[in-house]
């Protein structure tokens, strides 16, 4: 039944709005929780990232200062050996006050291999061990060529060799001699294990597949804790490493390893002024263990409470929909006729002054045609009340078939008596429609072996004035129903509303349904 009641759409509207808004509002409400514990476990990774960080840094500070002292303790002996050479009676003095002279305290340290003289083409002229140097040449080594071409260097680290008397790998200290004319006359070296390293890095609580490696600043390993041989003397100065060590001295990043293939956060530091490298490196596995149990369990709590605002979402809606569906029927039964499905006279009356006042905004006409059942008392009594009621159902239907804009509006205004509203027609269009509907009426009744009966219609239409009332516009509708009953039935009258006076209009409508 085509009509423009806004409070029955709206009262029958589909649930989609409130759905939406539903939807939305778990939504968010869901998301904001998921940004909370995302958030969290965030702020949780970075934090354990930031401890192991620190606890690394402290470490590494703690080796640099031990290696750092160490170091220099063995440089003040090269330079008290160098400066002692200088003195023209070294070589006449008898040789354990020489060893005396030359080599302090520093030369027993534990670790401490010796310390060697060359002269200048790389003889062995004084050991620290004895007092009868062993036949060696050292003109090939490392320190030796580097102190050998360029007179400027200070002290020098080199390479972790394997000693020749020793078969212990060590790394030397050396520091060039030089003649009273700066010609170069051999270096002074000191060899320390690099068990002392060990020593030093085997304590060290890292956790699993953690590791400490120390290297020169070339990239060149020279010590790696858990300690593997084959990686002394590597070349590592394309790794990760050196690529932070360019930028700055001191730094922290996370990378995998090329050589085990496990992930770390390497914490790494230059030693002081040293030509020297410290990495600690922490497995990231080890570090965030704890973190990624938290994780999978507030995980899989966001997990739960998605799938339960999920459920939720799922059931408010299908009661939103289900309570959305019953109103609506309550309010189509509030507002409809059970009988034909047409609006009721209370929805009639909300329609007319609503369409009323529409007509008169936009300066539009209305019409209204008022149809009765000709003798119907009569009908009941030859046919029966069931077969009323088939008459009445099918002018209901003829009435719905026959009104086609949305703005047309048709109800049963009270028992065997119906409205049709025509808001934007004229009377002259309310009679053509008033013509097909008689049409539709007979064609049903034929189509439902209904018996026909007459149909008394009564049209009235005008432009609404702001001083006129929708009233009038019925009262008229209902007086020229009474006048085609009164001029033989089963016909259609027109009256305008500004054509007769209402007033005798309303007494013999007045009479005729009290009649």
């Amino acid at each position: 039944m085509p009509h423009a009641d806004s409070r029955h759409e709206s009262a029958t509207a589909s649930p989609a709005e409130p759905v939406t808004r539903l939807i939305g509002v778990i939504f968010v409400v869901v998301l904001g929780f998921c940004v909370i514990c995302g958030y969290v476990l965030f702020d949780m990774r970075h934090s354990t990232g930031q401890r192991a960080a620190e606890v690394a840094a402290s470490l590494a500070a703690a080796i640099e200062n031990d290696v750092v002292r160490n170091v220099e303790t063995l440089d003040l002996s090269l330079q008290g050996a160098i400066d002692n050479l200088k003195h023209p009676e070294i070589d006449r003095i008898a040789p354990d006050l020489r060893q005396l002279v030359l080599f302090d305290r520093a030369a027993t340290a534990q670790h401490l291999g010796t310390i060697l003289v060359t002269d200048e083409i790389g003889n062995v002229r004084f050991d620290s061990r004895t007092m009868n140097p062993p036949s060696l040449n050292l003109a090939d080594r490392d320190y030796f060529l580097a102190h050998k071409n360029d007179p400027t260097l200070g002290m020098y680290i080199g390479r972790p060799e394997i000693g020749r008397t020793t078969a212990q790998w060590f790394i030397g200290l050396s520091r060039r001699l030089s003649s009273s004319d700066g010609s170069f006359s051999g270096v002074v070296l000191a060899s320390l294990r690099l068990s002392y390293f060990q020593q030093l890095f085997k304590n060290s609580a890292l956790g699993p597949n953690g590791n400490i490696t120390l290297s020169n600043i070339d990239g060149t390993v020279l010590m790696r804790w858990p300690y593997k041989q084959d990686l002394i003397g590597l070349d590592r100065s394309k790794g990760t490493l050196y690529k932070y060590l360019a930028r700055s001295r001191v730094g922290r990043y996370e990378a995998v390893s090329k050589t085990d293939g496990h992930r770390r956060l390497v914490v790494y530091r230059q030693i002081a002024d040293l030509p020297l490298v410290l990495s600690v490196g922490q497995s990231t596995e080890y570090i965030y263990a704890n973190w990624s149990q938290a994780a999978i369990a507030i995980g899989a709590l966001a997990a739960a409470l998605c799938a339960i605002a999920l459920w939720l979402t799922v059931y408010l809606i299908r009661e939103l929909k289900r309570r959305k569906k019953a109103e609506t029927k309550y309010v189509t039964l509030a507002l409809s006729d059970s009988l034909t499905g047409l609006g009721n006279r209370r929805h009639f009356n909300d329609v007319l002054d609503r369409e009323w006042r529409r007509c008169m905004r936009d300066v539009a006409p209305i019409a209204l045609m008022m149809l009765d059942t000709d003798l119907f008392k009569s009908y009941n009594d030859t046919y029966g009340h069931p077969a009323g009621d088939a008459l009445l159902q099918t002018i209901g239907s003829a009435i719905a078939g026959t009104i086609k804009r949305g703005s047309d509006f048709g109800a049963r205004y009270g028992g065997d008596e119906f409205a049709i509203l025509l808001s934007g027609a004229s009377t002259a269009e309310a009679e053509r429609i008033a013509e097909r509907l008689r049409l539709r009426f007979s064609e049903f009744c034929e189509q439902n072996s209904v018996v026909e009966s007459g149909l008394s219609i009564g049209i009235s239409g005008f432009r609404p004035r702001f001083d006129e009332h929708s009233s009038e516009l019925l009262r008229a509708a209902d007086h020229a129903l009474y006048r085609a009953k009164n001029l033989g039935r089963n016909r259609t009258e027109v009256l305008s509303v500004n054509s007769i006076d209402l007033a005798p209009a309303l007494l013999h409508s007045n009479l005729y349904h009290a009649a």
